[in-house]
């Protein structure tokens, strides 16, 4: 499951430790530094809803071997599955050489004449990978520069789900464009605007010049009622997870990592776009770590994000911090981040605060109202961007309210319109004790140009940028 954590913080859950999700864990939740020793993974089986796909089952014959497009393939058996009433396309595994199963996608075969795609996603449709089939997309044709394009998109389509599937982008033989003022940052592994009723599961993402998953609106439609689940976006570009409007988004036991370029360069970033929203979206189980940006941020300039809830995750190892919450006005129109809750996340070792929230940022409950409760968060190593690590962290400290340092940032106006309960702050047990030590080396060696040469903006430059059309 990829995101069960072992981590020297440990996350706790509503209903159990991390990675036993309703089960609790075979030892006391209440004991401040009892850790499992070893225990039984389990298989995943979280409810997911239900969609409305077909009963027809279609396997792609004849996917190519030879590295040429297979989009076209692919395209025609979603149609073929619509015209037959819905169901499953099955891409089966083929040797492509080297006993591996690598198909190649022209990113650039499609269009509407504001954006191009390889793959376009059709209602009432699963699209199924069998095991150890990649996607991989052909290197960019110079002929066609364009500022948007997709390995998959859907628009406006509802009753999807992708499974099994393996999708690598074509960063590393990118050619970018050569306007001075473009970043060649919507180049996307899946764009997904105005859909609804849509599911990915057990899918992984990496290597795409702009990001791995953006969902956003189309045509005055929004994105409802869209689910990730055991989802891996790694090594993107600009983001792991970009939300730019939203209802009803939920993202289960997920990995968001190691994403560098081009600014932001979020795990997760929640940003809607012009008049757009984000409302009600659950972050539960994941593991956002390594990012050259923030772990997740919020960044509402003149729009609306509200009920936000973020439990049990690991977020760790990010550039700048962990969580933060920060607000704008655009056209004197105030930005609002309204309702939310932290609880039972481990935030470690970020460069700057583990958690920040600031701008209009109200109504969020970060921790128990308990102490040891496992709403609480636990905290350790943060805001280390220019001092030693410190390793292991076993000393805990189960504080109730704001607590001013390197862990926690609320400004004024936050700490009196947000609730702390009670969380937890690990350090070193003894300075002189061989249980602890730094490292004497930061982890965070990004560049200070992305692999095209763009400056990689601070986190105070963050500024809105277009994710959906």
């Amino acid at each position: 499951m990829a995101a069960i954590a072992t981590s020297p913080v440990i996350a706790k859950a509503e209903n159990g430790w991390q990675g036993f999700p309703g089960r609790g864990g075979p030892f006391d939740h209440h004991e401040p530094n009892c850790r499992p020793q070893s225990f039984r993974q389990r298989i995943p089986n979280r409810p997911l809803p239900t969609r409305a796909i077909g009963t027809y089952t279609y396997k792609i014959p004849g996917m190519p071997i030879d590295g040429t497009d297979c989009s076209q393939l692919i395209n025609d058996a979603i149609s073929n599955v619509v015209a037959n009433g819905g169901g499953t396309v099955i891409i089966p595994w083929r040797n492509t050489g080297g006993n591996m199963c690598v198909y190649r996608v022209d990113t650039q075969a499609n269009t509407d004449g504001s954006a191009y795609w390889g793959i376009l996603l059709q209602s009432n449709v699963r699209l199924q990978f069998k095991p150890g089939v990649k996607l991989q997309a052909l290197p960019n044709d110079s002929s066609k520069l364009w500022e948007r394009s997709y390995i998959v998109y859907g628009k406006q389509v509802h009753d999807v789900e992708i499974c099994n599937g393996w999708f690598v982008g074509e960063r590393y033989t990118h050619i970018y464009s050569t306007r001075k003022t473009k970043t060649d940052e919507w180049w996307h592994g899946m764009q997904l605007l105005g859909v609804s009723a849509m599911t990915i599961r057990g899918t992984q993402i990496s290597d795409c010049t702009g990001d791995g998953i953006c969902v956003g609106n189309i045509g005055g439609v929004g994105t409802s009622d869209l689910v990730l689940c055991d989802v891996v976006s790694t090594g993107n570009r600009r983001q792991a997870l970009s939300i730019t409007q939203g209802d009803n988004i939920s993202v289960y036991d997920s990995e968001f990592s190691y994403t560098s370029g081009t600014a932001p360069m979020d795990g997760i970033d929640i940003e809607p776009q012009g008049s757009a929203h984000v409302n009600n979206l659950t972050i539960d189980n994941c593991i956002i770590k390594g990012n050259a940006g923030d772990g997740i941020q919020i960044n509402a300039r003149g729009t609306n994000v509200t009920n936000v809830n973020i439990t049990n995750c690991l977020i760790s190892y990010n550039y700048y911090g962990g969580f933060v919450a920060q607000s704008g006005k655009v056209n004197n129109i105030a930005g609002i981040i309204d309702t939310g809750t932290v609880y039972g996340n481990a935030f470690y070792q970020n460069g700057y605060y583990g958690l920040s929230l600031s701008g209009s940022t109200a109504n969020y409950i970060v921790g128990g109202k308990h102490s040891y409760s496992e709403y609480s968060n636990s905290f350790a190593d943060n805001d280390n961007l220019y001092t030693d690590i410190e390793y292991p962290n076993t000393k805990e400290a189960n504080t109730q309210g704001y607590v001013s340092g390197t862990d926690m940032n609320l400004s004024s106006t936050a700490q009196t319109v947000n609730t702390i309960g009670w969380n937890s702050y690990f350090t070193p047990a003894d300075p002189l004790s061989s249980e602890s030590h730094g490292c004497h080396e930061s982890p965070f060696h990004w560049p200070d140009h992305d692999d095209h040469g763009n400056d990689n903006h601070g986190h105070e430059d963050h500024s809105p940028h277009g994710g959906g059309h």
